[in-house]
């Protein structure tokens, strides 16, 4: 427990520093320098404009059903705007009306009022709905298109295992919150040049000028403020949600890991992990809103003094004498239309400026959802992810002056020349650390050779990890799945399926599991297998598959000898050559060959 919690305490302040220094050093336009070539740039400006614009590329080309809530929130916008319009005109009749005393007027203008209000709420109403599903199309169109560059052979490995911290809350969340926030400016903003350029006309005829001249004045001092204010907030954006993503996945984890944990006593330990994950949370929330304090003060401050230059607005043709000549009554209905232009004008403004906390979240969003897709683009450029000369020969699979190194360069198999013929099975051993798994790794085409290269049949190396995957669904699902391999797409029978689960000994799972074709989930394939049973289901995928080669990292790690002998002579009836990682001396019967691995580079190669 003392190593567990030391480890622990390493953990965590390892995650310290990596927040602190995500969320730290701001330059003075909201900048930071990039890292290893990892683009890392949080400014509202060029940077933002740069990812909004490829995130609108994949949304033209996505397209699905876009164009139409796009034109529906238009329209609706535009009629709403209509309405609007109307009902700020309606007061200037009022006092009309009012101050003429004119009571047969008054009825027929205060039904056109309560009509006006209705409508004008189900314009609200509609605009809503059109702007939540705008959302979510705009969300299903991104995560589509991500989940399609991201779930592709040779991508997820070299994604998921990469430098960039929590891909799953990025397709997950961080999409979904991206496509919330753009829809939300975009209701605002959409219509924003024609309304601001409309209002503008509006009020120069009414007050002149000097009534634009002073609003677009108060707009640039307001908005020159607001983007000093809100460029560095976008960093601690980022790091705020890179905390939640960190915190979500180690419930995550500790879920998956109950059993584990609980055979340790660590829930203790869990513990005190999950405290010091929340709280990097609320701290990054603290730097958050601290920031984000100064503009809300900025922008609401800007909105309320709106009013008040509306006044000098409407002041000033007053004062120089511009409406002498009306009546008190006329002179209110004037001063009640040119009130309503000159606040709406700066109402426009206003909401632009408000925009700004929303266009600080959004950029935050844009930058997380980018960076995932340069990373894709760096799987998808680079031949790290899968570059295996995949051109058979002689149906074998050959290691051809092979060496590995690990990502921190140390040195692990080096100058390898072996063949793997079928019919010929390889067992590899080695102390723990010295390279067995990595050395499959390259053989499957996970990991790009140092030097050399690796040569395997065109259909690939089935391979089975240590720990099997689960899938959810159900059982005649999980003996074919991933559904497709090498080229070729099968479903397991009945008669099939009960053959295979006879020869590796879990005939009662289809009693157990109700029938074949009974849908269950994740959670509950892994309370009603054991973690041999699991063993034994990945076995039965290869027998039904049936590949020339198969790779097994200490597969049948959690049977019994005898288990291992019955798993191991069917896959010899079934014509499977294998590469087996061991440490059991039993199953050298099963092999003819093996490769020792000493831990340093080196390796002998011998055959049993």
């Amino acid at each position: 427990m003392k190593l567990l919690a030391n480890s622990w305490r390493s953990d965590t302040r390892a995650s310290t520093r990596d927040n602190e220094e995500c969320a730290a050093q701001v330059d003075s336009d909201g900048r930071s320098s990039k890292k290893d070539g990892f683009g890392e740039h949080f400014a509202v400006g060029l940077t933002l404009l740069r990812r909004i614009r490829r995130i609108g590329r994949v949304l033209r080309a996505a397209r699905a059903r876009l164009g139409l809530w796009s034109a529906g929130l238009i329209a609706g916008k535009l009629a709403a705007e209509m309405v609007y319009y109307y009902a700020g005109m309606l007061p200037s009749e009022f006092y009309r009306v009012l101050g003429d005393r004119d009571s047969a007027a008054f009825g027929p203008l205060l039904a056109r009022c309560v009509a006006v209000v209705a409508v004008a709420g189900a314009c609200r109403a509609v605009l809503d709905y059109a702007n939540g599903m705008l959302g979510v199309a705009m969300r299903h169109a991104l995560t589509q298109n991500t989940q399609a560059r991201y779930l592709r052979r040779g991508r997820l490995y070299a994604v998921a295992s990469g430098r960039i911290d929590n891909p799953d809350q990025r397709i997950a969340q961080d999409i979904e919150r991206l496509a919330r926030s753009a829809a939300d400016v975009l209701s605002e903003l959409l219509l924003a040049p024609f309304l601001v350029a409309y209002y503008t006309v509006r009020c120069w005829t009414l007050a002149g000028v000097f009534g634009p001249v002073a609003i677009y004045a108060y707009f640039i001092v307001g908005a020159t403020a607001t983007q000093y204010v809100m460029a560095p907030i976008v960093r601690y954006v980022v790091a705020q949600e890179k905390a939640e993503g960190d915190f979500r996945f180690h419930h995550v984890r500790v879920r998956e890991c109950a059993e584990s944990i609980a055979f340790y006593g660590g829930e203790t330990a869990e513990r005190e992990r999950a405290n010091a994950a929340l709280t990097q949370v609320v701290d990054t929330q603290y730097r958050v809103l601290w920031r984000q304090l100064g503009l809300g003060l900025l922008t609401q401050v800007f909105s309320y003094m709106g009013s008040t230059v509306s006044y000098v607005v409407i002041a000033v043709p007053i004062f120089l004498g511009s409406y002498d000549g009306l009546s008190g009554a006329e002179l209110s209905s004037v001063i009640s239309r040119n009130a309503f232009v000159s606040l709406y004008l700066i109402y426009r403004f206003s909401v632009i400026i408000e925009q700004a906390k929303r266009v600080v979240e959004l950029a935050g969003y844009a930058a997380r959802v980018v960076q995932l897709w340069e990373e894709l683009d760096r799987a998808d450029a680079s031949t790290d992810a899968c570059d295996v000369a995949c051109a058979a020969v002689d149906s074998d699979i050959a290691a051809v002056e092979l060496s590995v190194i690990t990502p921190r360069g140390m040195v692990l198999v080096s100058n390898l020349n072996v063949r793997v013929s079928a019919g010929e099975s390889l067992v590899v051993t080695g102390p723990p650390g010295s390279g067995k798994t990595s050395l499959l790794r390259a053989f499957c085409g996970l990991w790009r050779p140092a030097r050399g290269e690796v040569r395997v049949p065109q259909a690939g190396v089935f391979f089975l990890p240590q720990a099997p995957y689960i899938a959810g669904g159900s059982l005649r699902e999980q003996l074919s799945y991933p559904g497709e391999w090498g080229g070729c797409t099968r479903s397991c029978s009945d008669t099939e399926a009960s053959r295979l689960l006879a020869i590796v000994g879990l005939a009662h799972i289809i009693r157990r599991a109700g029938n074949m074709d009974r849908l269950w989930s994740v959670q509950e394939w892994l309370q009603m297998l054991s973690p041999g049973e699991q063993q034994k289901l990945s076995i039965a995928r290869v027998l039904f598959w049936r590949p020339p080669f198969a790779a097994l990292d200490e597969a049948t790690s959690a049977l019994d000898a005898a288990a291992e002998a019955v798993l191991y002579r069917a896959l010899s009836y079934a014509a499977i050559t294998v590469i087996s990682v061991s440490h059991h001396d039993g199953l050298n019967a099963f092999h003819k060959r093996r490769l020792a691995l000493d831990g340093h580079g080196g390796f002998t190669l011998d055959s049993i």
